[in-house]
């Protein structure tokens, strides 16, 4: 085998994996900055969202509505909804049971509508 032949083959073995790795080098770095700008709009909509007052669509209240007249057998006039844990608090299943234990345990009395 000539020398020579073999030197030229280390070289395009050696071309192809420099240009394979500068080809993902690229991909990442694109990759990078595609996720950077994706960051920066999610925390500008995030921003946008955090100063307005939150509010109930009138589907969900009308739910609520029905739900507290079927307890109370009658009218019940909803004052106001809040969310007792915020939107990204990840509840463990100790703290949902306990909760549940204890709303389960408090007796509604029902209320006889008026005449």
């Amino acid at each position: 085998m000539n020398n020579s032949f073999a030197i030229e083959i280390t070289l395009v073995g050696m071309g192809v994996v420099f240009i394979a790795l500068w080809v993902i080098v690229g991909v990442i770095s694109l990759m990078r900055r595609l996720d950077a700008k994706w960051q920066s709009s999610e925390a500008e909509a995030e921003e946008a969202a955090f100063g307005k007052s939150p509010t109930i669509d009138y589907t969900t209240l009308v739910l609520l509505s029905a739900a507290v007249s079927t307890i109370f057998l009658g009218r019940a006039r909803i004052r106001s909804v809040r969310r007792l844990l915020p939107t990204n608090h990840i509840a463990s299943p100790w703290s949902v049971t306990g909760r549940s234990v204890l709303q389960g345990s408090h007796v509604i009395s029902k209320v006889t509508p008026r005449s």
